[in-house]
């Protein structure tokens, strides 16, 4: 008999809706993926033949402002929240920014469901993979342009906020070792531009346009034309750094470009320069009036709705690793942004309270004032900008004391300068100098959101592109680049990777500012290193003098010599600041004392490699008595007279000839030994005259 038994299904729990679209749309597109892989004579198009890579590929950053590396995308299954038309969109879509604008155009019913995929792995995977890698080699030989790669090169997120804490930045290392990284440009001296200021009011097109100049200038170098002319005109487009219209972010953390390009100076040296884009350090709502404005460009608080928490570390540090900071807003300059920049002016001040050998901390400040409202007193330009700047930072008028604002928008919270402080001291923080630079609105295409603008020249206003023409030759012209200092140095590119390892570190577990005792002591190793570095060299140059001699060296010579020459050395390390910093100098000490005796001990090996061993060689090697010579010469001397009265009494044999050869044979070899480093000595001295 046959029994029946009925089993109870559990129920799955069902995915909400907002997946299950997404899920869907994933699977729509991998569909159309493998369509298209059945049609292999169907031409890669758009953007993705610039990068040569398949199209389901190079769609993946519309969904993820960071952008997905090669191998990611190569070993995991992709995922996307288009239809297949979006992708033929896409394809079809100008370079540029084609793939931000195609993706808000291509989501449609899905937009909650992609802008939460988008949000969850925004963060998660910085590219550190280049799609093109620069011959810097065949570069510098000026047997390459870098203007004929331009389009294969894309930005790299060089400080990413955490996935546990988006309020916590992390390093890229792999992203900053596969962009300066490069053994042909180490030593070359760096040049950074940053932009950093509110959210989405223009900073990273302000900063295409840069980009655009750099490399037309590199351009006309390489085929050694005069100047450059019309850099800019109606037919061109902007882009480079990721940017789109709208209220959406789509910058996080600190991102570089792909390649620092090589522009020649005046002054005979080749500088790398290298762009940087940073997120929005505080909100600002655009309308004048409307959200707070007085008319004369100046803010006030009330109408912002403050900072990010992790604005002021940003914005520090994107400052502290650049040589030129643009600090751009909309209208005015308003509460916020110069609440921002107290913790210049505490670090500012201790720096010159404590570490006055170092010089100023920061070099330049540029405000750039976009969508300024012209009025009779202020123009556009640098002229105007300045009279607003010293508006600004002037002291109330009134004489009223300016409230305490911290970092976030709020009042009174602990190590924040009142804004009083902050206009009197923010001049002296920087080297270079600060100064501020209107521009007009770039126009309605330009700014409204879903206007289809892709950085054409064209669609902008004539006015604001010459002001920022204007703009871009003003602050990086050939002849007014200057490379990053720190500590009162000139930095080369391997300096500089150091930089950002050392600074990484401080601002690795900081959600603000670190202390400015932390920024300083990092400052000082990085100084430490340097002097330390140079000591060592200094040591080792003079002991390979010491020890050049081709004859084993006395022991008790080669101790008096690493003596002297390591006393030498620890008095350049001596000119390193002494400044209060814990143990950051007595540690770097004792690791270059360590460091010196570590080469005593390889000098005491090379030299025990020159003792000899044969008879002859020995006699030699005792050899350093004048007196020993002249009885080696007298022995030979004495022996070739008897071998000669011997021969003429008739009396030949071997043993009479060799005595002689061998003992003038040896005194040659003494003479030529004695002499040769006396010899060289004088033909080095006659070729130094």
């Amino acid at each position: 008999m046959l029994s029946l038994s009925c089993t109870r299904r559990k129920r799955r729990k069902t995915p909400p809706a907002s997946v299950r679209r997404a899920r869907g749309a994933a699977e729509r597109a991998q569909y159309a993926a493998a369509q298209r892989r059945a049609a292999p004579d169907q031409p890669t198009r758009g953007a993705a033949a610039g990068l040569g890579v398949p199209l389901k590929f190079c769609f993946i950053p519309a969904l993820n402002a960071c952008a997905v590396s090669r191998q990611a995308t190569a070993t995991k299954t992709p995922t996307s929240t288009t239809t297949a038309s979006a992708f033929e969109k896409a394809a079809a879509a100008p370079r540029g920014n084609w793939t931000r604008q195609r993706a808000e155009e291509a989501r449609g019913d899905d937009e909650d469901a992609a802008e939460q995929y988008a949000q969850d792995n925004r963060n998660s995977q910085p590219q550190q993979f280049i799609y093109y890698k620069p011959n810097f080699a065949a570069i510098e030989r000026g047997t390459q342009c870098q203007m004929e790669n331009r389009n294969r090169i894309r930005p790299v997120q060089l400080f990413v906020p955490s996935s546990s804490n988006p309020n916590v930045l992390k390093l890229n290392k792999g992203g900053l070792n596969a962009v300066l990284g490069h053994s042909s440009i180490a030593n070359r001296k760096i040049v950074v531009i940053s932009m950093a200021g509110a959210y989405r009011k223009g900073k990273s097109l302000l900063l295409n346009f840069f980009l655009d100049y750099l490399y037309k200038m590199q351009y006309t170098q390489k085929n050694q034309e005069l100047e450059l002319e019309e850099w800019i005109t109606d037919d061109d487009i902007v882009e480079g750094f990721l940017y789109k219209s709208g209220q959406k972010r789509c910058t996080a953390g600190i991102w570089i470009w792909a390649e620092p390009i090589l522009i020649d100076t005046p002054n005979g040296e080749r500088y790398a320069v290298l762009l940087m884009d940073t997120q929005g350090c505080f909100e600002q709502p655009s309308g004048g009036n409307a959200c707070g404005g007085n008319g004369n460009g100046t803010q006030h608080g009330s109408a912002f709705s403050g900072c990010s928490p992790t604005a002021p570390a940003l914005l520090a540090l994107s400052t502290m690793l650049s040589s030129v900071q643009c600090y751009t807003m909309a209208e005015g300059i308003p509460d916020e942004a110069l609440a921002v920049l107290s913790s210049f002016v505490d670090y500012g001040k201790l720096a010159s309270a404590e570490a006055k050998e170092f010089g100023k901390p920061y070099q330049r400040l540029a405000f750039l004032i976009r969508d300024f409202k012209l009025t009779d007193e202020m123009i556009y330009g640098v002229e105007g900008g300045n009279r607003l700047l010293e508006k600004v930072l002037s002291p109330p008028a009134d004489g009223a004391t300016d409230r305490k604002i911290s970092a976030n928008g709020r009042k009174s919270v602990a190590n924040s300068a009142p804004l009083a402080e902050v206009r009197r001291h923010i001049r002296q923080c920087f080297k270079d100098g600060t100064s501020c630079y209107l521009l007009p609105h770039p126009g309605p295409k330009v700014a409204e959101p879903n206007s289809g603008f892709r950085g054409q020249v064209k669609d902008m206003k004539p006015l604001f592109r010459d002001e920022v023409k204007r703009l871009v030759e003003s602050m990086v012209a050939p002849n007014l680049l200057k490379p990053k200092m720190l500590n009162g140095r000139p930095m080369t590119v391997r300096k500089f990777v150091e930089c950002v390892r050392e600074y990484a570190r401080i601002f690795d577990s900081a959600v603000e500012v670190p202390d400015p005792r932390a920024i300083l002591n990092a400052n000082l190793q990085l100084a430490c290193v340097d002097f330390a570095m140079e000591a060592k060299v200094a040591y080792c140059r003079a002991m390979d003098r010491a020890t050049r001699s081709s004859r084993m060296m006395a022991e008790k010579k080669l101790q008096e010599a690493h003596i002297k020459h390591g006393i030498k050395a620890l008095n350049i390390y001596d000119r390193c600041p002494k400044i209060y910093s814990g143990d950051v100098r007595n540690n770097n000490l004792a690791r270059l004392q360590e460091s010196i005796n570590h080469e005593l001990e390889r000098y005491k090996r090379l030299n025990e490699e020159k003792r000899v061993t044969t008879c002859a060689s020995a006699m030699l090697a005792c050899g350093d008595s004048p007196l020993f010579g002249v009885g080696l010469g007298g022995a030979a001397s004495g022996a070739v007279a008897a071998t000669v009265v011997t021969l003429q009494m008739g009396v030949v044999s071997a043993g009479i000839v060799a005595i002689p050869v061998s003992l003038t044979a040896l005194f040659g070899i003494w003479v030529y030994v004695t002499l040769k480093p006396t010899v060289k000595a004088c033909l080095g001295m006659e070729k130094d005259n």
